[in-house]
């Protein structure tokens, strides 16, 4: 056994076993087919090992195959000679297999006479192994293997191996369950065992490296070992995982002595001519290789090397192995590097001829095409920007001419791709060189185009009040649909950062209209992730949440899942799990729209993907003092001039000041609020977090006239849950002072604020009181009711994170539980009265949820209270 041997689970557990057999569930055949390099032989050695090692693990007859098996009558011989020797560990008993040959050579009715008394008077299950099946071509040679499958003894059982499906039909075994087929896919390694094998030798790879190998190898087990020799003798690593495949001398003598030597040479330039192609069809493949029969050519080989296969999306497309197809275009550039470009030619007309605008500009870009990429660049960048193409885009643009590239619509392209694609410097630096555009009739589109990308680069870095302006002047002499949508994004996004929600809702949904009608699929996928947006602005709730997962959903079907709009799409529904008390789903969305930030976001999306993060941590994370150090570094540069979404404000300031209480940090609290209150002056929403506070240090009056003003309606709210929470605030005070019919009609108020968007967070966090005011109003709300029995399980326990935060009092008493000082002690200390510290004693056990004092003293140093 190799020393580097990896036992591919998945593979071995389909192989046969005697309690299979034993329980009827054992197929008739076994086949195992893949290309060489992939085990198949170390694999059915090690499972014959297995069994002969084992009592009653049957007994188990190889053949190893050979060209001169083509002949029947040696066929028969070495099959009978195997039947007759196969053993299950004990050879005492093996028998002479002389007088078998000569009947080998009788009818084929004495085989198979020869093969029942064989097998038939030996007890238990006898497999028979048939490796290196590919070898046999002649028909003729297949008749023994087809007799043997209809005559078989019960207790026989057929292993074929070979680098080739059989040439004999398969269909009626695989229709009667009588066949169980291991191929390629299932020998491939995974990620865990390419990290084992990489590990034998010595080498551990960065994840993107691995990756990288991942993609190229594709877990062909023999490709893994050879790149792990390769990177056991480098000193860098990305390097050679980028470039083996073409450059490693073993890899190559692996790839034309194992692989290519199956294929007859004249198919070898056929290989070489289609291998610029990541997938091709036949009739491009005729364009390339000049070969009218290539059709025939592509499934002859899908038949006889899997490595090169029929596309399993679109059924009408081919594919050669990534390692093999970069060592045949590393052999075609050492032949002739003129051919490659003149091929990469080829295939752009031929792409352009059949609608592929994206395939074509990167042939056109590894072709040096320039006259052909400026082009397709004019006639098709913008819609390619709108489907999310934009890696073709930038690659073309490196080839263009200078003269080309600095053009006003070149450039401008350019620009939005390199904005896309998350390189702000050189979008900058093409701004900046940028050509002033005429604003007369012969400049009207670049005139366009060019506002719409200077929006684009001021969306991206926060400030849009200007060129808002100038694009709403210029938006109705816009009638290109491409510029259209792409205009209409970008000022419905910036309305919503700007807090103008119906017209940002107007704009996004007038684009996802176009952007649907002509497929432009990352359009799509922006204006659903900022119309989720737009709901959670306006506290719709069940909305959010739908066009959130709608977004998720259409990102996954597209392939856009790890694309920069995609990260705002699992911000809100992660957001939208916060609100519904869906924990476990705020838990896996929150760090998948963290990493998915980078330079090609909003800065606004940052701050709401970071913001609820560190919010979602806190709760339920392991250090909820570093949340919020985390969350207060994330605003700390950020000022009342920076645009920024009012209702992010609203609810990140409302989260802060909320997470600061609870951790005893009164000061840093009341930092949120002044730094609310500078972005939005005194609105209901400033007051309340106002009220918060004055209620944190129990100044009752204080908190009642606040209220008043934001329930009574005189102060505008930017959220409607800022009306919720301070109706629940009002109850709860309400209730404290024995005024319970007051406390029911606030909690009334905000059942019916709230019910519509379904908003249960509000209640959550209000806390035990108010589920004991909603426990009265059972089966007395009307068409409430549903609502009401939904808030009584939401908050039936106390939130499973941080708990309700400590009052001043609390807090002191807390510092205090550390000393050996007894109660008596701390209440002379305190200048309170010995029953005032038990009950504040008991008021912190239950909010820690603990029942020592000790174990407060470890919940507090856990969240850095002490």
């Amino acid at each position: 056994m190799p020393k580097d041997f990896v036992r591919v689970e998945r593979a071995r557990r389909m192989l046969p076993n005697s309690r299979h057999v034993a329980e009827g569930g054992d197929p008739l055949m076994t086949a195992v087919f893949a290309p060489p390099g992939f085990g198949k032989t170390t694999l059915l050695s090690s499972w014959a090992r297995h069994h002969r090692g084992q009592a009653g693990g049957g007994r188990i007859a190889w053949v190893g195959l050979d060209a001169a098996d083509n002949d029947p009558v040696r066929l028969r011989t070495g099959i009978l000679v195997a039947l007759t020797n196969a053993d299950d560990g004990d050879r005492s008993g093996a028998e002479d297999p002389c007088p078998l040959i000569a009947a080998t050579s009788q009818t084929e009715d004495a085989f198979v006479t020869s093969l029942v008394d064989v097998v038939g008077r030996r007890p238990g299950p006898t497999w028979l192994v048939l490796d290196d099946f590919q070898v046999l071509r002649d028909p003729q040679a297949l008749h023994p293997v087809e007799s043997l499958l209809r005559h078989r003894p019960p207790n026989l059982r057929l292993v074929v191996s070979g680098r080739t499906k059989p040439m004999f039909p398969l269909q009626r075994l695989r229709v009667a369950g009588e066949l169980r087929e291991i191929d390629a896919n299932d020998l491939a390694f995974s990620c865990n065992e390419v990290r084992e094998v990489l590990a034998g030798y010595g080498v551990s790879l960065a994840p993107e490296d691995l990756s990288r190998l991942m993609e190229t190898t594709e877990g062909w087990p023999a490709a893994v070992r050879l790149a792990a020799q390769a990177l056991r003798d480098s000193a860098d690593h990305s390097e050679t995982v980028g470039t083996f495949a073409e450059t490693d001398r073993v890899v190559a003598e692996y790839l034309a002595g194992e692989v290519l030597s199956e294929i007859p040479v004249g198919l070898h330039e056929f290989l070489r001519g289609t291998s610029v192609c990541d997938r091709f069809t036949a009739e491009l493949a005729t364009a390339l290789t000049h070969r009218p029969d290539a059709a025939a050519v592509l499934d002859w080989l899908e038949c006889f090397s899997a490595l090169i296969s029929r596309d399993t999306v679109d059924g009408t497309s081919y594919r050669c192995h990534p390692l093999l197809r970069a060592y045949l275009r590393a052999e075609l550039r050492r032949r002739d590097s003129s051919m490659v470009t003149a091929l990469h030619r080829t295939a752009a007309g031929w792409f352009v001829a059949n609608g592929e605008p994206a395939r074509a500009l990167r042939h056109a870009a590894d072709g040096r095409d320039g006259e052909l990429a400026a082009s397709l660049l004019a006639e098709h960048g913008l819609a390619l920007v709108l489907e999310g193409k934009v890696s073709p885009l930038r690659r073309a643009g490196a080839v263009l001419p200078a003269a080309v590239a600095g053009s006003p619509a070149m450039s401008l392209i350019l620009t939005l791709a390199d904005l896309m694609a998350g390189e702000r410097v050189a979008a900058e630096l093409r701004l900046s060189g940028l050509i002033a555009v005429s604003p007369d009739g012969t400049g009207e589109r670049e005139s366009a185009l060019e506002l719409v990308v200077r929006t684009n680069w001021v969306r991206l870095s926060g400030r849009v009040e200007s060129a808002l302006e100038e694009l709403t002047a210029r938006l109705d002499r816009i009638g290109e649909p491409e510029l259209l949508v792409l205009a209409l994004i970008n000022r419905g996004t910036a309305l919503l950062w700007l807090g103008r929600h119906r017209e940002s809702s107007s704009d996004l949904e007038r684009a996802l209209h176009l952007a649907s009608a002509h497929g432009f699929d990352y359009a799509i996928l922006h204006c659903l992730s900022q119309l989720s947006g737009v709901a959670s602005a306006e506290s719709e709730y069940p909305r959010m949440r739908r066009l959130a997962e709608r977004a998720i959903s259409f990102a996954k079907e597209r392939k856009l899942d790890r694309s920069a709009a995609a990260c705002f799409a699992y911000t809100v529904a992660a957001w939208a799990a916060y609100q519904f008390l869906d924990h476990a789903r705020a838990r896996e969305l929150a760090p998948l729209a963290v990493g998915l930030l980078g330079a090609r976001n909003d800065r606004t999306v940052e701050k709401c993907a970071v913001s609820l993060a560190e919010a979602v941590d806190f709760e339920w994370g392991a250090d909820p003092q570093a949340a919020l150090v985390r969350l207060r570094g994330h605003w700390a540069g950020v000022t009342h001039k920076d645009p920024t979404l009012p209702a992010l404000i609203v609810y990140e300031t409302a989260i802060e000041q909320r997470m600061a209480l609870r951790l005893g940090r009164p000061d840093w609290a009341a930092q949120a609020e002044r730094r609310a209150s500078a972005w939005l002056g005194d609105v209901g929403d400033t007051l309340l977090l106002r009220a918060r506070m004055h209620a944190h240090y129990g100044r009752a009056a204080a908190v009642r006239n606040l209220l008043d003003k934001i329930t009574s309606g005189s102060v505008a709210c930017q959220v409607v849950s800022t009306r919720i929470e301070a109706h629940l605030l009002g109850a709860v005070l309400a209730e404290r002072a024995g005024d319970l019919r007051t406390a029911h009609l606030e909690l009334r108020t905000a059942i019916e604020l709230a019910e519509p968007r379904w908003a249960l967070r509000p209640f959550y966090e209000a806390g035990a009181k108010i589920r004991e005011l909603l426990v009265t109003q059972v089966g007395r709300s009307g068409h409430l009711d549903p609502f009401v029995d939904e808030l009584l399980v939401a908050i039936a326990v106390e939130p499973s994170g941080v708990s309700a935060e400590l009052t001043p009092r609390e807090m002191l008493l807390l510092k205090e539980l550390p000393s050996l000082a007894t109660v008596d002690e701390i209440a002379g200390k305190l200048f309170v009265s010995v029953n005032t510290v038990k009950t504040h004693l008991r008021h912190v056990y239950r909010k820690f949820g603990v029942t020592s004092r000790r174990e407060a003293v470890d919940v507090a140093r856990k969240r850095g209270l002490l």
